[in-house]
């Protein structure tokens, strides 16, 4: 049901969006940009987590993925989470601490996650 929730305002943030951009709004199109980069973030973990949906860690990526790139520090994160650990992809370690410092850079806790700095990550 959540999940169902999710997709219908995340189709309704992108429909706003069109609109403001079109109209000129470019104040608000920036609130709803972020509530719709929100949106796709949160559809990632609800495919990590099989809340609504079948889990499906890899469709969860695809989702951290775009999220990440449009800037989201948790998405940033996860993905950092995924690439390290296999979830979902291939690991791959580097990009994994890409993901990590993009994160890190908008403040989430580099707690444990020395690594990421190391030169062979970089």
């Amino acid at each position: 049901m959540a999940f169902r929730w999710l997709m219908k305002a995340a189709e309704k943030a992108v429909v706003d969006l069109e609109r403001l951009r079109r109209d000129g709004g470019d104040g608000e199109a920036g609130v709803v940009e972020t509530e719709l980069v929100l949106a796709i973030y949160e559809v990632g973990q609800c495919f990590f987590h099989g809340w609504g949906v079948p889990k499906d860690q890899k469709m969860a990526v695809s989702y951290y993925a775009v999220a990440a790139k449009l800037g989201d520090a948790d998405a940033q994160a996860d993905l950092g989470y995924c690439l390290a650990n296999g979830k979902g992809c291939k690991k791959d370690k580097k990009t994994a601490a890409h993901w990590y410092r993009s994160a890190v850079a908008q403040g989430q806790s580099d707690l444990g996650l020395g690594w990421i700095y190391k030169d062979k990550y970089l």
